[in-house]
């Protein structure tokens, strides 16, 4: 059989820093895998984690109690490509040798092409757009791009994709990885006047404005429920496609022997949330379940894990080589129960740019646009594959402890409003930014908190055990001033043993503190 000059790489890479295979210590053989991936969720939304509305995640709930799960699971970066990229090749996005929306550099392997150089038949269904270069995923069987008819929001399109893998896989007597990327709960959202599409399929179940649960960061408002209500009911139908790729598992006699994982890409896209790094932001749910290798129910509330520790994870789990300079931890020990004496003790959220996709003539032949959007801090990206795209840094770095969320804004500028009247950092208004800017206009509580999202500061230190919210900056009171230099030493700490590029940069605004 004659290899492609990538498998050849990536066989090279992999084999010099073999570990000792799960098979090689007698443990089950290596499973089937489902990755799921919701697109734009919360930690909070599903109903085992809390529930943005009663009822809105059954399948999801019964997937959890069935499983291991960890409760303090983290997004490396609130924004959906560099998230999947970071999330499959195990590594921080400065080290897989990119930022935003951006592919990885030539050369990184990515989880499904380790996978099958090891003889997996890998599959993926939606979003192959935002794990980029190709080449490094290697997918043997691809369904419905981003963009499609259906956008990764049809339940019973997602199932038969996997259906179709498995056969596929069954044909070529391989165990198959299969990516199952839901397009929920990512906006539009159902019900949206403004994204509705023709044919649309119909959520389970339609939540109202008066059945859903307020997150901690925003405020009780109108149109807030308005748009959370929306929210709710993607979930729901998210919760829809997890239950038929469930069915499909067993249908074909596949779930026992198969690993399922659950997660989100990042959390919500309201204020707060996605394009941040609050809890809101990175906080993501994290589900195993394997009942050969992983049989009883149980929830870590330990230890602080990432997306990154995916690759490594799945991996180990496989008994397949895990290479040695991954940014991600394993998680097999801790789901087996004797979990490492040492672990991370601080995790890390990045973010690094904002990116508007090729713009419409109207701005590439208009003058006058071009120079309001540059003012704005947007430059031309002529290395992008959509013609006409413009990006903007936007390097934000949090620091969370378990307890204190440290945020680094180095995006921060005093007139910030002074380009425009979304400032540097907030990228697009949403449904539910809209309601807060409304209600800024009678209330004082309320400007200054829709200015506070719009501004920020340079940092920000919040208690994240009881203001998960983050509705009060400790960052300048004297009472945490030392909580706050610890926090600086740690994100520099972490910040030069990454290689992250801004560190010479950021201690040189800690020296000048």
């Amino acid at each position: 059989m004659k290899l492609s000059k990538f498998s050849t790489l990536t066989l090279l890479f992999v084999l010099p820093v073999m570990l000792v295979s799960s098979c090689a210590r007698g443990e089950a053989a290596r499973p089937n895998i489902l990755l799921i991936t919701a697109d734009d969720m919360s930690y909070s939304s599903p109903g085992f984690a809390g529930g943005v509305a009663p009822g809105v995640s059954p399948n999801i709930d019964r997937l959890a109690s069935e499983g291991f799960s960890f409760e303090r699971a983290f997004a490396t970066v609130a924004v959906c490509q560099p998230s999947r990229q970071s999330m499959l090749s195990g590594r921080y996005p400065h080290n897989y040798g990119s930022a935003g929306f951006f592919p990885m550099k030539e050369g990184i392997p990515a989880l499904p092409s380790l996978l099958g150089a090891s003889g997996y038949f890998t599959g993926n269904i939606h979003k192959t757009g935002h794990m980029q270069p190709e080449e490094s995923f290697s997918w043997a069987f691809e369904a419905q791009r981003s963009g499609s008819r259906n956008n990764g929001r049809d339940p019973k399109s997602l199932a038969g994709a996997l259906r179709k893998v498995i056969e596929l896989a069954g044909d070529q007597e391989k165990p198959f990885f299969m990516v199952v990327n839901s397009g929920d709960p990512h906006r539009p959202f159902y019900g949206d006047p403004k994204g509705s599409r023709p044919n649309e399929v119909k959520p389970s179940r339609i939540y109202g404005s008066e059945e859903v649960s307020i997150p901690p960061s925003l405020s009780d408002l109108p149109g807030i429920r308005t748009d959370l209500a929306r929210y709710a009911s993607s979930v729901r139908r998210l919760d829809d496609a997890v239950g038929e790729c469930l069915k499909v598992l067993e249908e074909k006699q596949k779930a026992s022997s198969t690993l399922v994982i659950f997660t989100s890409d990042h959390g919500m896209p309201l204020p707060f949330g996605k394009f941040d790094a609050y809890m809101e932001s990175n906080h993501t749910p994290l589900i195993f379940r394997w009942p050969e290798r992983i049989p009883t129910p149980a929830v870590d509330s330990d230890h602080l894990v990432s997306l990154v520790d995916l690759t490594p994870t799945v991996l180990e789990l496989a008994g397949l080589p895990v290479p040695a300079n991954l940014d991600g931890k394993s998680l097999v020990p801790i789901l087996e129960s004797h979990p490492p004496e040492t672990w991370r003790k601080a995790i890390v959220f990045l973010r690094n740019q904002d990116i508007n996709y090729g713009l419409g003539r109207k701005y590439r032949d208009n003058p006058d646009l071009i120079r309001t959007l540059e003012a704005q801090g947007w430059q031309p990206r002529p290395d992008h594959h959509t013609r006409g795209t413009y990006s903007r840094d936007k390097e934000i770095r949090c620091y969370y402890s378990g307890q204190y969320g440290y945020i680094y804004n180095k995006c921060y500028q005093e007139n910030g409003l002074e380009t425009g009247p979304l400032g540097v950092i907030v990228p697009y208004p949403d449904a539910s930014m809209n309601a807060m800017k409304m209600a800024s206009a009678e209330s004082v509580s309320m400007k200054e908190r829709y200015e506070l999202y719009l501004l920020r500061a340079p940092e920000e230190l919040y208690d994240w055990s009881s203001d998960p919210g983050s509705w009060h900056n400790l960052a300048g009171n004297p009472e945490y001033s030392r909580l706050l230099i610890a926090a600086r030493k740690g994100l520099l700490e972490w910040m030069k043993s990454s290689n992250d590029p801004l560190a010479e940069v950021y201690e040189n605004f800690v020296d000048s503190q």
